[in-house]
């Protein structure tokens, strides 16, 4: 089975190795020794297990897996799912299957490498079963299945030259979004109401990133007022509700700016700034250059 994607186009042999399948079963190749996979679980119930961890795993929900076989998937109710299939070099060219198992990573590395390792180690076969297997709510999980069905019409459709580009945009921002939301800021003590509060915002921020939201459109959603939001964040994230809000979008800015070519037009609307002048204002405030410089360097 190829699980990477091969140019359409005449004279092109390029490959992308990105492979995005809309599955009602668990194939074979799930098991696949040289991908790391994302089960989009949309429907039914899989039972996973890990050594002598079992859970069962109940849509709507995530299954980050390895390359490794460390994980067995088993269909206790009729599912419906996407998986997405890729390599971790699809991220960073020096993310090789070895590199990662070997550890070199773990330990001191300069800021860009580590965001883009941050968004892959959650698949490693170095975290429990548990941590691996996400739940989502359904306002979340359908942000991610828009993201996953943008990457599959990309890599099938391959409309124009961006197409590598835009595939690897899409998966990265899948990435970022599950991490950035479901694992980075979950409360390990569910019994904090702050600590909870603070990650259902979060979420909401990422889940509607590319989205315009205010100070007044978070209050109205969560019911909350101004002084006890920012107290919130304040607390949880050493800066205010819109600063956080600022430093995601002007993150995955980075992340797209350096990692792909797609227009900086384009990326300033997928971060939510629908005026490319306005974004390449508030990027320079933030780094101390332009868009297009910080690209280039």
């Amino acid at each position: 089975m190829k699980l990477y994607s091969e140019c359409h186009w005449d004279g092109w042999d390029r490959i992308v190795d990105i492979y995005v399948e809309r599955t009602d079963s668990i194939p074979e190749y799930i098991y696949d020794d040289s991908t790391y996979k994302i089960l989009i679980l949309e429907k039914g119930i899989i039972r996973a297990s890990c050594g002598e961890e079992v859970i069962d795993v109940k849509a709507p929900a995530v299954i980050l897996l390895s390359q490794k076989k460390d994980v067995a998937l088993k269909i206790k109710q009729a599912v419906k799912a996407q998986i997405v299939f890729f390599k971790p070099s699809a991220i960073r060219d020096e993310f090789t299957l070895e590199r990662i198992d070997s550890g070199e990573f773990n330990g001191y590395m300069g800021q860009a490498i580590y965001q883009d390792y941050i968004l892959i180690e959650s698949n490693s076969a170095h975290h429990s079963l548990a941590e691996r297997v996400i739940p989502v709510p359904m306002n979340g999980f359908k942000k991610i299945k828009d993201l996953c069905t943008s990457a599959e019409c990309e890599l099938k459709g391959q409309a124009d030259g961006f197409w590598p580009c835009r595939s690897r945009s899409y998966l990265m921002e899948l990435l970022y979004f599950i991490i950035y939301s479901y694992i980075i800021v979950s409360p390990e003590n569910r019994e904090d109401q702050d600590a909870d509060d603070f990650s259902r915002i979060c979420e909401y921020l990422n889940e509607h990133i590319s989205e315009e939201i205010t100070l007044d459109s978070i209050v109205r959603e969560f019911h909350i007022n101004r002084n006890k939001l920012n107290d919130l964040f304040m607390k949880n994230a050493s800066m205010t509700c819109i600063s956080y809000l600022m430093a995601l979008r002007m993150d995955l800015a980075k992340i797209l700016l350096t990692k792909t070519e797609i227009p900086i037009g384009e990326i300033s609307t997928r971060v939510g700034y629908p005026d490319p002048n306005y974004f390449a204002k508030l990027f320079r405030k933030k780094t101390g250059m332009s868009p297009s410089k910080f690209r280039r360097s």
